[in-house]
């Protein structure tokens, strides 16, 4: 059988930057298992399977190596196709592991609505020593990710990533993040090398975690974020009682046609 595939730029308006996501529309789930021979063979940080219910979709992601509970970008990628490339007016809502979520467009831009994390101190983290030039100020868990806070911006963006060293910290997420400038409020860095992504280049979920991590520490509700990855990106963010937008642009980069011949 033959499948639409659309691959988009999310978190920017222009191509080859912000987080490229693969979206496939399908009229079922395949298996878990034929879905991650899919989302490794597009090599790709995540690939969104959609299927529709109605009015609303079932969301799934999965990085080259594992599927994963919560994907920002993909799913403003998945809004995006549905919108441009389809027609469909907002808002969408999806079904997914995290529960519900959102996605809404405001001025050109499309609005993430997603549940406010759980933030909670890292007591003591371990093999910590050698990792980083310089001690971290602070650091905090959400979900399954931990993240790092430092003193000033320069120590985000001179990072040298030793893949060995950050996988030693966590299986899941490691993020960087500290004060940016005028024109940010803050900068980060996420890396996932235990769920084959090196270096992610823009993370709508790490966004979550920390638009209400230095929302609570500077006394702000909206913030301007940059990922300082090789592509870069740009996020706004927007913290209430009871959820976070997540906020950004999106690009159609391909479509495509995956051919099937065997469905598990």
């Amino acid at each position: 059988m033959t499948y639409i595939f659309y691959q988009v730029d999310a978190f920017s308006d222009k191509l080859f930057e912000g987080n490229p996501a693969g979206v496939m529309f399908v009229d079922t789930f395949f298996s878990t298992k034929m879905m991650q021979k899919i989302a490794e063979e597009n090599n790709l940080s995540e690939t969104a399977f959609v299927v529709r219910r109605g009015n609303t979709f079932d969301l799934r992601w999965f990085t080259p190596k594992v599927e994963i509970d919560f994907c920002g970008h993909a799913t403003i990628a998945t809004a995006h196709v549905l919108h441009k490339e389809y027609g469909l007016d907002p808002p969408f809502i999806f079904n997914s592991k995290i529960g519900e979520l959102r996605v809404t467009i405001r001025k050109g831009l499309y609005v993430l609505s997603a549940p406010i994390p759980k933030i909670k101190p890292l007591v003591k983290p371990e093999n910590l020593e050698g990792v980083f030039k310089s001690l971290p100020i602070d650091s905090f868990k959400a979900g399954k990710d931990i993240y790092f806070v430092f003193d000033t911006f320069k120590e985000i963006i001179n990072y040298k990533l030793d893949i060995t060293k950050i996988s030693n910290l966590s299986k899941n997420g490691v993020g960087i993040t500290a004060r940016y400038s005028d024109e940010f409020d803050i900068i980060s860095r996420f890396f996932v090398p235990n769920e084959g992504i090196a270096e992610d280049p823009v993370t709508g979920s790490a966004h979550a975690a920390l638009g209400v991590y230095w929302s609570r520490a500077i006394g702000k509700n909206k913030l301007k974020a940059y990922q300082a990855s090789e592509r870069g990106g740009v996020i706004l963010l927007e913290v209430t009682d009871n959820h976070i937008n997540i906020i950004g642009n999106a690009i159609t980069y391909m479509k495509a046609e995956i051919r099937i011949t065997h469905v598990d």
